[in-house]
Parts: structure tokens; sequence; C-alpha cells
């Protein structure tokens, strides 16, 4: 061994006058001390069906490598807040295969299952659970975060107290709750209760009674009292375009409390500006057909009321407007105001006009008079002679 305790060796394996070993250096730190090299710690084969015993429980302060189930445990465990039986948490039962495990009262029960921080769980096949009082007990499940709990089949729930519940699910965020298979809740007291909903949820307000559900499968759910921006252009959106010298902005916003969108017009963001012939897009309007209708994906009850968008990029096309199956609002919007102004156009030339023939009807009532005493004369003296 290279020395004895009195006399400790300086090669292979020694031991001081405290008991401490120490490997590959003669005065070890600590109980065991291994200087370079490599520890390992390895069995034949995959583990046995029914492992040996392990000999350990009950509270305590506890590093050590199962052989005969392939798992690490590390940490303290002790009975507290998240379950009675902390203490058992190290114990044979509640080592799953392949496991991994450590901090203050983790359990990894599941097969190949993680467990790292603070009275975690994780007791689903290849579940992990990470931080303090997350459970995954979902197989292939994840949690991490705060009080938060995967459950369901291949579910996800990041941050504090959030829950999914349902099969492959996602829940991110404060208190947000995915219980619908396939669901994905993010933000505040999002609440995806249905199959395939997508709940997206702002911080407003701060009482736990308030959330945003969702009302539907399949349904896309979101709140921002602040408002939406969606940017379509590399710069971010600004209200007044502010940076529009620089590169145009592009996109829509949505204010708060508002209930349409508004679309970015400022001159700056714009170029290649020519006039248009209003009264040839009246007459592009006036032909074109509009008809009622209903979208294929919709109830045949659900009746819209629209030109279709060949017939709109047959009338435009030539100035660049428009897709053979698409309609731009923003550009249907244009087209409508364009014949609006030359309706207008024409009502004022109409009024010009009417005013024209109101005067000289005026005119021809103020000469009236005149002309029946002229003729009256003329009569009275035809009656004479």
């Amino acid at each position: 061994m290279g020395g004895t305790a009195a006399a400790p060796g300086t090669t292979g394996l020694a031991v001081d006058g405290d008991g401490r070993v120490g490997i590959g250096i003669p005065a070890p730190l600590a109980a065991l001390h291994l200087r370079e090299g490599t520890a390992l710690f390895s069995a034949a084969g995959d583990v046995p069906a029914t492992p040996a015993p392990l000999g350990l429980s009950g509270e305590g302060r506890r590093a050590f490598w199962y052989a005969d189930k392939a798992a690490f445990r590390a940490g303290y465990v002790v009975d507290g807040q998240y379950w009675a039986d902390g203490s058992t948490s190290f114990d044979e039962a509640n080592v799953g295969r392949y496991s991994f495990a450590a901090g203050y009262t983790s359990r990894a029960t599941g097969q190949g299952s993680v467990a790292l921080g603070s009275s975690n769980q994780a007791a689903g096949t290849n579940a992990v659970a990470l931080g303090e009082f997350t459970r995954a007990t979902g197989d292939n499940s994840v949690a991490l975060g705060y009080g938060s709990g995967a459950t369901g089949l291949g579910s996800v729930a990041l941050g504090t107290a959030c829950s999914a519940t349902g099969a492959y699910a996602t829940a991110i965020g404060f208190r947000s709750i995915a219980s619908g298979d396939f669901s994905m809740a993010l933000g505040k007291d999002a609440r995806a209760e249905h199959r395939g909903a997508v709940v997206i949820s702002d911080a407003f307000p701060g009482f736990a009674s308030d959330y945003v559900p969702s009302s539907a499968p399949n349904q896309l759910t979101m709140r921002f009292v602040g408002g939406y921006i969606f940017n379509t252009s590399q710069n971010a959106l600004s209200s007044n375009c502010g940076g529009c010298g620089g590169g145009a902005i592009t996109g829509v916003m949505l204010a708060p409390g508002g209930g349409s969108w508004t679309t970015l017009s400022d001159r700056r963001a714009k170029e290649n500006l020519r006039p248009v012939d209003a009264e040839q897009v009246l007459a592009k309007v006036a032909a074109l057909p509009v008809s009622e209708w209903n979208y294929k994906s919709q109830p045949a009850s659900q009746r819209h009321v629209g030109p279709m968008a060949q017939d709109f990029y047959q009338a435009f096309r030539l100035d660049g407007i428009g897709r053979d199956t698409t309609i731009n609002t923003g550009d249907i919007d244009g087209v409508n105001m364009l014949a609006i102004q030359a309706l207008a156009a024409r009502t004022a030339r109409l009024r010009q006009q009417n005013e024209q023939l109101h005067a000289q009807l005026r005119q021809h009532q103020a000469q009236l008079p005149a002309l029946e005493t002229h003729t009256a004369a003329a009569e009275a003296q035809a009656r004479a002679a």
C-alpha cells in the first residue's frame, strides 16, 4: 500500500493517521482522495431482473452507485413538506433502473428518469424533473421550475405552478394549464382545455381568478391587453414610423382595446407613387362581379359577400395589383376609395350642372311676367284692330 498509518507511503494507496485514504497522493484531503486518474464503477452486462438488496434506507446524506440498477444517487433525503415519506426517496423501491437523482429529497422512480434539485419527483419512464417541488409522472415527460407538473404522456411543464396533463401537452409560464391532448398553454394563467388548442396569455391582471381559456378544439386564443404588433420587415414596427427613413417598416397593429387592425400607411414607408385615373377604376369596379358565397371549409349558413380573387386580379393586374387567388384588404380598400372619389367627382359635376339649370330656370321664371304682359298687350291690340 506504499506505507502505514504511522508512516504513509508516497505512491499507490496511502492511509494517513486519521484514516483518510489517498490514491496516488500521500496526504489525502478527504476520506477518499483520488489524485488524477480515472475512477470506475463497472459491472458486466445489463442490470439483473432481480437486483441485490441495496442495504440503505431512511434519512441521511449519501452518494452511491447502485450497480444492479445502473442508478446513481447523491444528496440528502428527509421527511418534509412535499411528502411525509421523503426519507425513503433513496430507498431501493424508489430507485428506478438507469435513473439519476441528486439534491434535496429528490426521487427518480421511473426507468431512465432524472430528478435534480429539491423535492422533485420523476416517476414516468424517461421522465425529467428539475427545480423544486416539480413532478414528471407521465412517460417521457419533463417538468422544470417550481411546483410544476407534467403528468400526461410526453407532456412538458415549464415555469411556476404549471400543469400539463394532456398527452403531448405543453404548459409554460405561471399557473398555465394544458389539459387537452396536443394542447399548448403559454404565459400567465393560460388554459388550453381542448384537444389541439393553443392559448397565449399576457400578465394582466394580477389576481388568480382571472385566466384565459380555450373554447373549442384546434383553436388559437390569445389575450394581450397592450395590443398586438406583427412585423413583416426587418425593422421593428413603430406607431409613428420614426425610423422609416432608414428602411421600410411594414406590418399591422391591433391597438389596446381595439377591434380592427391598423396597417402602416406612412408616406415615409412608401415609394414609386403614381396617380391613378379614378374614372377608370370606377368603370372596372362597376363591371366587377360581386356575389354572395361561403367558403368550402365553413358551413353553408356562414355567408360572405365579395368579389372573386380571379375577377379582381383580371381587372387590376395590368396595374400590378393583386394575385389570382388572394385579395389584399389594403388594395381593395384603395380601389373602393378611388371609386368613391370618382362618384364624388361625378356628383360634384351633376350638382354644378343642376345649379346651372336652376339658374337658367330662375332667369326664365323672372322673364315670364314680362313675356305674359307683352303677349297680352299684343292680343288686345289685335282684337282692337
